[in-house]
């Protein structure tokens, strides 16, 4: 009997190298169609966070000392939370350690600490995704919004940095 293309079955050492490299080929185009929308909603949860971020801030200025460092830690870790997303870990990471360093701080040096060194992380990585043109920075962001969710980020901490240092 004899079998028609139609009908013909390919066994795996049959399969065709051109065959072969037109899927891997097909395959990393799709990988990389899909990773830059989420490059862009992590950089666009980044900038809304850091909107809403910088209000919880605003209500943080009726407290001083150590209430203030509470109420900034509790910003952090919204902003943390907002963010929440696995291409962003090591930001995300970095906002935690933050907020947990605030809730242990009982001076404003200490607090200005934790800040600055969160800061000083997100910093770098900014620098990094603009030295790249706007790349994507593994764990830390960039990627078609350019870095201005890390931007946006640089700018709460500063926020955070000036309120400590004036009720702090």
């Amino acid at each position: 009997m004899m079998l028609s293309p139609s009908n013909r079955r390919l066994h795996p050492e049959q399969t065709s190298p051109r065959c072969i490299r037109a899927t891997l080929l097909l395959a990393l185009v799709l990988s990389g169609s899909l990773l830059e929308p989420r490059q862009a909603a992590a950089g666009a949860a980044m900038a809304a966070g850091a909107k809403s971020a910088n209000g919880g801030l605003s209500s943080c200025s009726n407290n001083s000392g150590k209430a203030l460092y509470d109420c900034i830690a509790n910003v952090l870790d919204g902003l943390s939370n907002e963010i929440g997303n696995d291409k962003v870990a090591s930001t995300r990471s970095a906002l935690q350690t933050a907020a947990s360093r605030l809730r242990a701080a009982v001076n404003k040096s200490q607090a200005l600490s934790a800040i600055s060194q969160c800061r000083a992380l997100i910093s770098g990585a900014l620098a990094k995704v603009r030295s790249l043109g706007g790349g994507y920075v593994e764990g830390w962001g960039g990627g078609s919004g350019a870095g201005s969710g890390l931007a946006a980020i640089v700018g709460v901490l500063g926020h955070a940095a000036k309120l400590i240092q004036t009720k702090g």
